[in-house]
């Protein structure tokens, strides 16, 4: 059986098949292999609510749909809850260390620039962009290659969390007055849709939640960069089970 066709067969076990009991698998208490129990003390965030209330509501998730809320989720993701890199944050990715490797970056696009002929138009698009600094330090770089920089029509970020947005417009120098703007999910202020850089001579900068939603001219060439993003990308997990066919693990 070929993969594609294994993905597309229907689960042969019932949803609530591995979790006979969720009142008991999702309760405040823990139930221990001895037949003993502890009270959890801890209370539930909202996101764990919201988890919890969703499978008990319909069954159980996959785990994409279930590190995608944990990631993502508007009501207390990972990456939507404030300020994650850097030193006040959780972890520090190779452009938070140093400048060289945006620099660096910034001369490999040049270099393939060339090879391609020296396309007139060029736009960057970054996936999973941080703060902004790698294409902060990509752009003030780029400047010095005065041909390459003058290609350069737009920077598109793909971007959900509205907190890295805002430090995404901040860093490129982006002009709140020339923003436009969408109401926070999160209460916490305006969250820019597409802005202009005042530091890269009016250049346009937008913010998308997904890569397919951003549009470019059939002459203008995509720069494409996603520099430690798909390790943070959910996944489907499957096993092979009985037979021969895969089932997805929920």
């Amino acid at each position: 059986m070929t993969l594609r066709r294994a993905l597309a067969c229907s689960r042969p076990l019932p949803r609530v098949a591995r979790a006979p009991s969720l009142a008991r698998w999702y309760s405040p208490t823990i139930y221990k292999p001895d037949g003993t129990t502890h009270a959890v003390k801890e209370e539930l965030t909202p996101l764990a609510k919201h988890i919890r209330d969703t499978i008990l509501a319909t069954g159980p998730i996959s785990v994409a749909q279930y590190m995608q809320l944990a990631l993502t989720s508007p009501i207390g993701g990972y990456y939507t809850r404030g300020q994650v890199f850097g030193r006040e944050g959780d972890f520090v990715t190779s452009p938070e260390i140093s400048q060289m490797f945006g620099e660096v970056m910034a001369v490999w696009y040049v270099m393939h620039w060339e090879m391609m002929g020296r396309p007139a138009k060029t736009v960057f698009v970054e996936l999973g962009p941080g703060r902004g600094t790698l294409m902060e330090d990509i752009m003030r770089a780029a400047k010095r290659f005065k041909s390459f920089y003058a290609s350069v029509r737009g920077i598109h970020f793909i971007e959900k969390s509205p907190e890295l947005r805002k430090l995404q417009h901040d860093k490129l120098g982006c002009d709140w007055n020339d923003t436009t703007t969408v109401d926070d999910k999160n209460d916490s202020g305006r969250t820019p849709v597409s802005s202009v850089s005042r530091r890269y001579g009016g250049l346009r900068v937008g913010w998308h939640d997904v890569v397919e939603q951003v549009a470019v001219d059939k002459d203008c060439v995509p720069l494409v960069m996603a520099h430690e993003f798909f390790d943070a990308l959910p996944i489907y997990k499957f096993e092979k089970g009985e037979g021969g066919n895969w089932n997805e693990i929920l």
